[in-house]
């Protein structure tokens, strides 16, 4: 909201006026990989879109060897930051509260005037506040994306690339740097994020005291999603039958969760019946993020919704089942080997990434549609031997992408994707 009222209106004041500066200065905004000394990415927000974001960051490496790379993101993602090879430095804003906002802003501003940024790379879209970090950089040639109008953001960045929703992300970001100079055959697979030996010693202790035995294979089951966009979570009973089917064919199977989710995650394992219960852990609020992407990186087989676990899985190259809805797989999913996306498309899908509020008002269709046999029946086709074995993708394994038939009305016969004003209803 402060975003939309303050910084937005604040974004447009310096648009014009960096316009009418840029024509007296005249300055020289040419890409020139000798002359370019300090690289600057900004991803505030969104673990997924970061790990989405190492196609570039690795590019860049290749593009400007001798240039260090600066990453500027919010304090909650720098651990995960710091595991990527192609950053130099982090430096991050505190978000947990308005006067460490504001500390950490000046703070960072006042640091990137210092680095004499050469190429500035802003991934957030709609964020006004973004731009003015942009602005307030100072750097020579600042590169971002539009969605809807580029007409405010003309001045602020010297170079811009339509963000389209129907691309895959990790490709659009690769777009923005092939404006620098970035070779249109660079590599887009995810990764690689740094795990250390002694967060795999600390995984293998907890699942311990959880009661899975050391060595033994488990499937990964992550049934949260962001309260922000909670519509991409498979609905509670759905997810409930699965794991009891999971565990029925004799699979151990981990739930995963940060500690806000853990609540969530516990209610879900106390509906898996006995017996069937004592094959399901819940790891949810236990493990660090090194425990959690070590979690991952041993699972025979990950069964996600639309979220941050499912990009690390991507990263780790696990084999992965993915739940999608209200999102178009072809934009933050990834279509290879061993990766199976499953998606059940309506009139109203994708919507979250396009309105500020989903026609459904929580009520996923599109998720419910998502029946638990078929989710089941790829996890399955998943864990052959080779792959249980394995600990990367290997080439020729299952994957694709299955669209279930659209349907335009719910089970009740009501019209999907339509608003009726309050004072109509009866």
């Amino acid at each position: 909201m402060l975003d939309r009222l303050v910084a937005v209106p604040m974004a447009v004041v310096c648009n014009a006026f960096v316009r009418g500066l840029g024509l007296i200065l005249r300055r020289d905004h040419s890409i020139i990989p000798t002359a370019t000394h300090q690289i600057v990415v900004c991803k505030l927000v969104g673990m997924g879109s970061i790990l989405q974001a190492t196609p570039l960051l690795r590019a860049l490496k290749q593009r400007f060897p001798q240039a260090r790379l600066t990453f500027v993101t919010l304090k909650g993602n720098r651990d995960l930051v710091d595991r990527f090879e192609s950053v130099d430095e982090v430096m991050c804003l505190d978000d947990h509260g308005i006067l460490p906002m504001i500390s950490t802003t000046l703070r960072t501003i006042s640091s990137l005037m210092r680095l004499r940024v050469d190429q500035y790379f802003d991934l957030e879209i709609y964020s006004g506040f973004a731009c003015l970090l942009s602005v307030f950089s100072l750097a020579r040639n600042r590169l971002g994306f539009y969605r809807h109008s580029n007409r405010f953001k003309r001045g602020i960045y010297t170079h811009l690339v339509y963000f389209n929703t129907r691309m895959p992300v990790r490709r659009i970001y690769l777009q923005l740097g092939r404006m620098a100079g970035v070779a249109a055959s660079a590599a887009d697979h995810l990764g690689a994020i740094r795990i250390e030996s002694a967060e795999r010693l600390e995984l293998q202790k907890t699942l311990s005291t959880l009661g899975l035995k050391p060595g033994q294979p488990y499937i990964l089951v992550n049934p949260n999603a962001s309260d922000l966009l909670i519509e991409r979570r498979w609905p509670e009973g759905h997810m409930v039958t699965a794991l009891t089917r999971l565990a029925e064919l004799g699979h151990d199977v981990v739930m995963m969760g940060a500690g806000s989710e853990a609540p969530f995650v516990q209610s879900v394992r106390d509906r898996v019946p006995e017996p069937a219960r004592e094959r399901v852990f819940n790891s949810a609020g236990v493990l660090s993020l090194g425990e959690a992407l070590a979690l991952i990186e041993g699972a025979t087989c990950v069964l996600t919704n639309d979220t941050g676990p499912m990009h690390m899985a991507f990263a780790l190259g696990r084999p992965t089942v993915c739940l999608f809805g209200p999102a178009d797989p072809i934009h933050y999913g990834i279509e290879g080997p061993g990766v199976v996306t499953l998606y059940a498309p309506v009139p109203c899908s994708p919507c979250i990434y396009e309105v500020d509020e989903p026609p459904c008002h929580g009520n996923n269709v599109c998720m419910q549609r998502l029946p638990p046999e078929l989710v089941v029946q790829q996890v399955l086709a998943l864990l052959t031997p080779k792959e249980a074995l394995s600990t990367t993708l290997q080439p020729g394994a299952i994957g694709g992408t299955i669209r279930l038939p659209l349907v335009w009305y719910t089970d009740a016969g009501e019209p999907l994707g339509v608003v009726i004003r309050s004072s109509n209803r009866k």
